[in-house]
């Protein structure tokens, strides 16, 4: 009974942690929900319903793996089915989608890993050449338009066109562990 216990107090701390709050209900049970404060930053899920990519996935874009933005949290798979915005996405993969920007769509923005009005103002350009609805946020239309570097060992830049549609929409869009 003891470490049962422990495991809820456990499970508790580890969901507060997280932006989750906790509480009994009339009924005695615990009732588990998100706090004002985590949904207010966006952290885990925007108004689009896509979770904020976080990191790095590697999938594969025309038989080259490629590194793109993804959703690494630890309770999810790795996927490349995520977004990003204005203030919204992790270091990582901001700068994954800055260095794709840069090096492969023609756009001068700075790798910073911050997604500010510079990199929405590029994510705007490359999805108004591509004729999708240009909002400067980064979601799974823009993962499809965008020209990606390949992974190469030849130490030059070779980009490939868009990733395939099955890639920004599979949870297990990658066979390969999600990369730092």
């Amino acid at each position: 009974m003891g470490v049962l216990i422990l495991v809820l107090f456990g499970l508790l701390a580890l969901a507060s942690a997280n932006g989750c709050e906790s509480s009994l209900d009339g009924n005695g049970d615990f009732d588990f929900g998100v706090s004002d404060e985590a949904n207010a930053s966006g952290d885990t899920y925007a108004s689009d319903g896509l979770p904020t990519c976080d990191g790095v996935v590697v999938i594969d874009v025309a038989s080259e793996p490629v590194r793109v933005p993804g959703d690494t949290d630890l309770f999810s798979s790795a996927s490349s089915t995520c977004g990003m915005s204005v203030g919204r996405g992790g270091e990582d993969a901001v700068a994954v989608l800055q260095d794709a920007l840069a090096r492969c769509n023609g756009e001068g923005v700075s790798v910073d890993g911050e997604y500010g009005a510079q990199t929405a103002g590029a994510v705007m350009d490359v999805q108004q050449r591509a004729g999708i609805t240009a909002d400067g946020e980064y979601g799974p239309a823009t993962l499809q338009v965008m020209r990606w570097p390949t992974m190469s060992t030849s130490g030059g830049t070779d980009c490939v066109a868009g990733a395939p549609s099955s890639a920004a929409t599979d949870d297990d869009s990658s066979s390969l562990p999600p990369t730092d």
